[in-house]
């Protein structure tokens, strides 16, 4: 026969006789000095804005401002902005690729602003000036050399209005834009997405 009844083994002891002591002096005399402090109440948490400035979280603090600042700094020198104010004309700068060409738009819209502004002024200054807006458009490869070049104009009397055209994608990587409103310049820059 393969397997036979076997008794189970049995603990000689009745359920009955175990028995937990639990002494807590005892035990919090036993236990490492950090938890002892805190059962005599000396360790509070900390709470609120102190937590940045206790031992521990100074160099999650320090990390912290160094990110940010960093993040400051690349924004304020980076190249590609897109997005620049002409008197009281907004402008926006998006390039995208499709198909092996290379489409930019420059949108140009009120800034609510001065409209605010000069709405408080004179309550018949509802129509602005019309103004022509020129757009030297170019177009950037890898290597950093302008690929094409393009001018555009436009009069701009309010709205929402859009100057557009399209490339050869040639490796285009970046759009750089020269707007000129009235005879003040400024220099837009977006990459090209794909």
């Amino acid at each position: 026969m393969l397997f036979k009844d076997v008794d189970e083994i049995k603990d000689e002891k009745k359920e009955g006789e175990f028995h937990y002591y639990y002494n807590r002096e005892e035990r919090i005399a036993k236990a490492s000095p950090q938890v002892q402090e805190y059962y005599r109440g000396g360790m509070r948490p900390v709470r609120g804005f102190k937590v940045l400035f206790n031992r521990q979280n100074r160099f999650v603090l320090f990390a912290l401002v160094i990110f940010v600042g960093s993040v400051w700094v690349y924004t304020g020198f980076n190249k590609t902005r897109a997005y620049s104010t002409i008197g009281d004309i907004n402008f926006e700068l998006t390039a995208f690729s499709y198909e092996e060409e290379v489409y930019t738009s420059i949108q140009m819209k009120p800034n609510t602003k001065t409209k605010k502004t000069k709405a408080a002024v004179s309550e018949n200054a509802a129509v602005a000036a019309p103004k022509k807006v020129t757009a030297e458009i170019f177009v950037i490869d890898p290597n950093n050399q302008v690929g094409d070049k393009r001018t555009l104009s436009e009069i701009y009397a309010g709205g929402e209005q859009f100057l557009r055209t399209k490339f050869t994608d040639y490796d285009i990587i970046r759009v750089d834009v020269i707007l000129n409103v009235d005879g003040e310049e400024k220099e837009l820059s977006a990459q090209v997405k794909r």
